[in-house]
């Protein structure tokens, strides 16, 4: 009786995480580049505490950038189709050989160009108190982010252990 309530109490636990990714996943899939350029602006503007027309360049900067991330994500999403669909065709062998390709230096360097230039903009539109602020909340966003994919990295690596101890069970 005990193993089943630990088996069910087990299930629900882990369906419920589950649901809850798919709903975050979801909610953020469901705004347009506008949407998300708008809410960002209104953030940074309770940060920094922005004038209208700062808010209003900022919220127009923030669009485009969220219209070229868009257009180059479905770029990246049908190249990926194309090269999955190449590769159902080959054996699954070859399949598990091939990894993602790295960055090369042409998108590394332009990516680098982007974000100078979106900077730039930003010296522009803030003042320097204002910018020395966001380039503070900027550096504590990137380590944020740094942590997570470290996390992400450590918990695939313990995967590929598991998968590998597990085949050689069989």
């Amino acid at each position: 009786m005990k193993k089943v309530a630990l088996a069910l109490a087990f299930i629900f636990t882990v369906s419920a995480g589950f649901s809850q990714q798919r709903k975050r996943m979801a909610k953020k899939n469901n705004m347009t580049p506008e949407q998300v350029a708008t809410l960002s602006a209104k953030k940074l503007t309770l940060q920094l505490d922005l004038s209208k027309d700062q808010t209003r360049k900022i919220t127009a900067l923030y669009t485009d950038m969220a219209k070229q991330r868009k257009v180059k994500g479905d770029k990246m999403r049908k190249e990926a189709e194309a090269s999955r669909a190449k590769l159902a065709k080959n054996k699954k062998d070859d399949v598990r050989r091939q990894r993602r390709p790295r960055a090369d230096f042409e998108t590394t360097n332009e990516a680098l160009d982007n974000r100078i230039a979106f900077q730039a903009k930003m010296k522009k539109i803030l003042t320097s108190e204002q910018y020395e602020k966001f380039s503070k909340l900027q550096k504590r966003k990137v380590g944020k982010a740094k942590k997570m994919m470290a996390g992400k990295k450590k918990k695939m690596a313990k995967n590929k252990k598991m998968k590998k101890r597990g085949k050689g069970k069989r």
